[in-house]
This record gives structure tokens, C-alpha cells and sequence, in this order.
């Protein structure tokens, strides 16, 4: 390539490279509440209350609202007032357990914020009875090179027509680390493509404080999400493969894999589908908005219900 020709190839990559701004007329109703939480039977409730803001200007720095007033109502009557944890900006907790089988909404109010008020979610009764078997060292399905085992779970005659929606979350606990053993649906049983059956969801995990980059990571664990009507028959089990090792060479081996079988409400299971198809990546940076499920009247967010328990494979 001669230097006259390096030159004007040069010259075009940097005019073609020079940043431009984007105006965009995006409508805007206001600030509102965002609330999201979980309502988990047997266990205590935790609400996190932000607020929206303008898509067109600077960013805040802070979203979290910390003055609210949360009450929460249990089939149709005042129950309690959530308080403000101190610890965690924007989060707010109750010290009494959650009822399987009762209905709760939430109504939040906040200085210079509309009221928002969740719609009435009702709290699934827990699976009664699973059978877990976990096969070591098989052959992986996907990602070849990772050490793989085989969790098999058997749902009873009960659990496989009462239950409408489940929630599967495999984890793995390491010497020095728990981490989601990102499973992988086996395709012998489990139908991959099959509109309105399962997706496959993320819970965020605590924080964690790495010392290297001084700041705190925020991991997400996997969970998949399955409709009733896709149930194999109860002598048929579901199956997943589950990553088992980790560092360099993946020779730190788990301790220990767990299982958690969880019951959830439509609501959960809508906005995991609708969130699992939101394109993504570098070929979408310039989107219109996205679609989000809510069921929160005046605000936004979602409100969810959930009946769990959590089997330790050895």
C-alpha cells in the first residue's frame, strides 16, 4: 500500500469515527416510584424503592428513595409498615414472615412522588415433595471443557397438576465462593423452542467487595422458569446440566450443589419471558423503548410471590 493511499484510508476512518449527537424527543410523565420485591412464603418481605427519571439530560447519581412510607396489606386489610433498613439505600423490610395462600399488595407514598400501589398478588403453596439425584462427572452438554454433573429432579403426581408456574435455581459452593452453576436444560426432555412453556430469568446475589478494582461486584445468578403445561409426566424427570469447577484450569472442584424449587406467581414468570427476549448487544445500541411488564398502578416495577425450598446434593 503506497502512502498516499494509507493516507486517505486514514483520513476516511477518522471522519467517519468523528462522535455526532443524537436528539431524541423521548415523552416524559414525570417522576414516579419504581417498587420491586419479593413475596416469599415463611420468610420476611423486603421492598426496593427507587424512582424514575428524565431519559433526556444528565443521569443522577442516585435513584433510591429513602422517605417513603410503605405499607403493606394483607387480604385487603392494613398489616403493616415496612421500615427503612438504614444499611441498604432504598430498601425496606418487614420483621413478620409471609402466609402461603394470603393475598398482599403494597402502597407506597413518597414526598413530591405520586402514590403507587402494587396490584393484589396471592402467595403459592410450596411444592410438597422432589426428589433430587445428582450424577457426577458426566459428559457435558454445552461448554465442553467445564466439569459437568447431572441433576435429575422428580416432581410427584401432586406437584406435577397443582402448580402453575416453577422456578429452578442450581447453585454451586466452592472453598472460597458461592457462584450460579449456570445450568443447562437438557434437550431429551424439555422442549427448547416451545412458545409460552419456560425462559430462563436472573436474581441478583449479595454484593461482593473485590479488594483488587476497590469497588463491589454485583452477581446474578440463573434461574429457569417453566409453566406446568410443559411438564413431562411425573415418572419423567427434569434434567440439567450444572457447571462444577472453577478457576484457572477449573480445578477448584464444588463442595456442594444445590437446588432450589420454587413456586411463583404469573406475574414473575410474564416479565422473565418478556426480559429473555430483549435484543441486546453492539448491533442494538440505538433502540426505541423496550417493553417491561408492571403491575404497579402509578408507578412502576413488580410485585411478586413465591413458596420455596432448597435441596443440598452432596
Amino acid at each position: 500500500m503506497n502512502i498516499r493511499r494509507f493516507l486517505f484510508l486514514s483520513l476516511t476512518f477518522l471522519v467517519g469515527c468523528k462522535e455526532q449527537d443524537l436528539e431524541m424527543n423521548v415523552p416524559y410523565s414525570g417522576d414516579k416510584l419504581v417498587l420491586w420485591g419479593k413475596l416469599q412464603a415463611n420468610s420476611s418481605f423486603k421492598l426496593q424503592v427507587t424512582k424514575t427519571f428524565n431519559p433526556v439530560g444528565n443521569i443522577p447519581n442516585d435513584v433510591t428513595v429513602n422517605n417513603a412510607t410503605v405499607v403493606l396489606y394483607k387480604n385487603g386489610k392494613i398489616y403493616l409498615t415496612l421500615s427503612h433498613s438504614g444499611r441498604e439505600p432504598g430498601f425496606y423490610t418487614s420483621d413478620s414472615v409471609i402466609q402461603a395462600g394470603a393475598s398482599y399488595f403494597v402502597k407506597v407514598s413518597a414526598p413530591s412522588l405520586p402514590t403507587a400501589e402494587s396490584a393484589v398478588v396471592t402467595v403459592p403453596a410450596e411444592i410438597s415433595e422432589v426428589t433430587a439425584i445428582r450424577t457426577h462427572d458426566v459428559v457435558p452438554q454445552m461448554n465442553h471443557q467445564t466439569p459437568q454433573d447431572l441433576v435429575t429432579l422428580f416432581l410427584t403426581n401432586k406437584d406435577a397438576s397443582s402448580y402453575k408456574y416453577l422456578s429452578i435455581k442450581l447453585m454451586s459452593y466452592y472453598k472460597s465462593d458461592t457462584l450460579s452453576s449456570y445450568p443447562y436444560a437438557s434437550a431429551d426432555n424439555i422442549p427448547a423452542n416451545e412458545e409460552d412453556c419456560h425462559t430462563w430469568g436472573t436474581e441478583p446475589e449479595k454484593p461482593k467487595y473485590n479488594a483488587v478494582i476497590k469497588a463491589y461486584l454485583f452477581p446474578q445468578s440463573r434461574v429457569f422458569l417453566m409453566s406446568s403445561q410443559c411438564l413431562p409426566v411425573p415418572a419423567i424427570p427434569l434434567k440439567f446440566y450444572v457447571e462444577t469447577a472453577t478457576g484457572y484450569n477449573y480445578t477448584e472442584r464444588a463442595l456442594k450443589v444445590t437446588a432450589r424449587i420454587g413456586v411463583v406467581s404469573k406475574e414473575y414468570f410474564e416479565y422473565a419471558k418478556i426480559e429473555n427476549k430483549q435484543p441486546e448487544g453492539v448491533d442494538h445500541l440505538v433502540l426505541p423503548p423496550q417493553r417491561a411488564l408492571t403491575n404497579v398502578k402509578n408507578g412502576y416495577g413488580l410485585i411478586f410471590a413465591s413458596s420455596e425450598k432448597t435441596i443440598e446434593l452432596l
